[in-house]
């Protein structure tokens, strides 16, 4: 009797984990929009905590990290495990605009990671350059993102770079 109880208090408790997921992610974005990127990287860590391996709340902790300065290589390995657990044929689109408190602040983000990526060395799947890929995809021109053509020259299989070159709109059909 003693073990059905503790079942039926187990089941009856996971509802309210997933709506808990919910209520952190929420606070997570207001509290980007209001520019507290730490209380927001927390708030989308506990979000995770709660329903793990969701791909949008681990966008949102890349990307809070991203603003609040955190080391590339973890953004860049956030972004890459949020594409990698879409389901099939479903892609991410943010509008980092309206996420964070100003277009300067984003553009500021985006001045740090292109410096971040010159300075860089190494393995390209893990850098500057993933981060600033997926940010010029997701809130500017797709089909003029260079940190995307960049990492397609590099490492033209490379998963993350495909699933960010679908966002591309499709060229147009030459004229007869």
């Amino acid at each position: 009797m003693a073990r059905l109880l503790a079942v039926l208090l187990l089941c009856s408790t996971a509802a309210p984990a997933e709506l808990d997921a919910d209520a952190y992610f929420e606070a997570g974005v207001r509290y980007l929009k209001r520019g507290l990127f730490k209380s927001a990287r927390a708030a989308f860590a506990e979000s995770l905590v709660r329903s793990p391996g969701q791909p949008v709340p681990m966008a949102f902790l890349a990307l809070a990290g991203a603003a609040e300065g955190r080391p590339a290589g973890e953004t860049a390995l956030l972004l890459r495990w949020a594409h990698a657990r879409l389901p099939d044929g479903k892609s991410l689109r943010l509008d980092l605009a309206s996420l964070l408190p100003s277009r300067r602040a984003l553009d500021l983000l985006q001045e740090d990671f292109r410096a971040r990526a010159a300075k860089e060395k190494g393995d390209p799947r893990f850098d500057a350059r993933t981060v600033l890929a997926c940010r010029e995809v997701h809130d500017g021109d797709p089909a003029a993102a260079r940190a995307l053509d960049a990492l397609l020259e590099e490492l033209p299989a490379d998963p993350f770079a495909l699933a960010l070159a679908r966002l591309r709109p499709a060229a147009p059909e030459p004229a007869p």
